[in-house]
């Protein structure tokens, strides 16, 4: 497995390479059976998406639901970038619904996204003491194997 080279200006061990860190960490590209599934709502899902105020704010929501759903991360975007799934998600919960403003929401809403998401799915996000939990993980396998890919693997199995 090919490992990005470490420039004079980067300050961290590039471990994985391009096509292995957009598979981990980039926004997930659907197919139209993708977003058939991701983008599915359930009964509460939808109870509480009527508690969102805009249409935008509704159908960002669904998306990010959707993204969390396939990946369990969050991502920052603009409706415009995912376009494909925007006219998805509007056609099928919002027919009536016209957006124009195709920027990302404010900082708050997708706080309370986030949140909402959070408590959706039973997860919780990574505080203190998850974190000291994860360095005792790494501590760990670091004893066992110092190779950065192999702590890296132990922790997102971990």
């Amino acid at each position: 497995m090919p490992t990005r080279q470490l420039d004079a200006e980067q300050k961290r061990l590039g471990i994985l390479g391009d096509d292995e860190l957009e598979t981990i960490y980039g926004r997930p590209h659907f197919t139209h059976e993708d977003r058939c599934n991701y983008f599915l709502l359930s009964i509460p899902q939808k109870e509480l998406l009527q508690e969102l105020r805009s249409i935008k704010s509704q159908v960002y929501f669904v998306l990010q639901l959707g993204y969390f759903k396939a990946k369990h991360r969050f991502f920052t975007f603009d409706l415009f970038e995912v376009e494909e799934n925007f006219h998805y998600v509007l056609k099928q919960y919002f027919s009536n619904g016209i957006i124009t403003d195709l920027t990302s929401i404010n900082k708050l809403t997708k706080l309370k996204h986030q949140r909402l998401i959070l408590e959706l799915t039973n997860y919780l996000s990574c505080d203190k003491e998850e974190r000291q939990q994860l360095e005792v993980k790494v501590r760990n396998a670091a004893t066992v194997c110092g190779k950065p890919i192999y702590i890296f693997r132990e922790i997102i199995h971990y």
